[in-house]
């Protein structure tokens, strides 16, 4: 029989970890460059329009997410599950690296200009992406 419970608690760990690279890099940025002054002030506006354009690169590909995980579902633990569960683990990290777009175009924008709100607003944006990546509890054993 097979066991689905180390694959679920896999992306569980993927998904933190990701979710915990992605708040933390954004505040080293801040901390590390607090007092130096932005290097292409003329591009804010470009730059935080490009960073929440990403944000649809992210939902186009939560399609494939989800199909992936109802595939899963589907197949439930016969031992013939192992396939879509590498499929399942491949576009849970392809997700979420599309998710982590805007955060880091907001670490760009950070660069560029030294402003902090921007950058607020596309690391919240990130990690709302990223909760659609999330394993559903009540699956996860």
């Amino acid at each position: 029989m097979f066991d689905s419970t180390q694959h679920w608690r896999a992306l569980r760990r993927n998904w933190r970890m990701q979710s915990i690279v992605t708040l933390c890099l954004p505040i080293a940025l801040a901390w590390l460059l607090k007092d130096q002054p932005g290097a292409w002030e003329d591009g804010a506006i470009w730059l935080f329009v490009l960073g929440l354009a990403t944000l649809f690169l992210s939902l186009w590909r939560f399609r494939r997410y989800k199909a992936a995980l109802i595939e899963v579902d589907r197949l439930g633990e016969a031992p013939e599950a192992g396939e879509a569960w590498v499929e399942l683990h491949r576009e849970q990290m392809l997700g979420l690296l599309n998710a982590k777009l805007p955060a880091w175009v907001g670490m760009l924008h950070y660069v560029c200009t030294a402003e902090v709100v921007p950058l607020t607003l596309l690391v919240l944006a990130s990690m709302g992406v990223m909760l659609l990546y999330r394993p559903p509890t009540a699956w996860v054993k």
